[in-house]
C-alpha cells in the first residue's frame, strides 16, 4: 500500500515539474516577443523620414509648442536575456521534436506574439483544435529536451 502512494507522489512531482517547465518556456517566449517590439529597427540615417523633416520645422515660437521629451520604451536586461534564450530554444527545435521544424518555430513564435488559435488556424490552414494539440505536443517535446540539455536554478532561469 505504501509503495503505490510513493509512486503516485513521484508521478505527481514529475508532472508538476513538466508543467512548470512548459510554463517557464511560454513565459520566456512571450517576454522575448514583448522585447522584440522595444528593440529599435535599423534605419538609414542619411535619408530623413517625413517625421524628421516635420520636426526640423517645429519652432518654439509656433502655436502649441510643447517642449516635452518623447517617451522611449526600452527593453530591460532581463527581457534581453530572455530574448537570447528564446532564440536558443527555437533553434533547439529540430526533426526530433517536429517533422517540420520551421512550422514548429513559427507556431511557437506567433503564439508568443499573442495571436489567437483561430487566427493561427486560418494562417496555417489547420483547424484551431488540431493546431492547439500540435502546439501542446511541440511544447511538451521541447520541455523534455530542455530538461535533458539545460539546467534551471530556483528562480526558473537558465544557468
Amino acid at each position: 500500500m505504501g509503495g503505490c502512494l510513493q509512486v503516485s507522489k513521484n508521478l505527481e512531482t514529475i508532472i508538476k515539474a513538466q508543467i512548470e517547465l512548459e510554463n517557464s518556456i511560454i513565459n520566456i517566449l512571450e517576454d522575448a516577443a514583448r522585447c522584440e517590439r522595444f528593440i529599435s529597427a535599423p534605419n538609414n540615417k542619411n535619408c530623413p523620414s517625413m517625421y524628421k523633416i516635420l520636426e526640423t520645422y517645429y519652432d518654439k515660437k509656433d502655436w502649441g509648442y510643447h517642449a516635452t521629451n518623447k517617451m522611449v520604451l526600452r527593453a530591460t536586461p532581463k527581457q534581453m536575456t530572455n530574448y537570447s534564450y528564446a532564440i536558443d530554444l527555437l533553434l533547439d527545435i529540430k526533426e526530433d521534436i517536429s517533422d517540420d521544424p520551421k512550422f514548429a518555430r513559427q507556431l511557437l513564435w506567433m503564439k508568443a506574439n499573442r495571436y489567437s488559435m483561430s487566427y493561427l488556424g486560418k494562417w496555417f490552414g489547420v483547424n484551431r483544435v488540431k493546431l492547439k494539440h500540435i502546439y501542446r505536443t511541440i511544447l511538451a517535446k521541447l520541455a523534455t529536451k530542455v530538461r535533458k540539455n539545460y539546467k534551471f536554478d530556483k528562480l526558473n532561469n537558465f544557468i
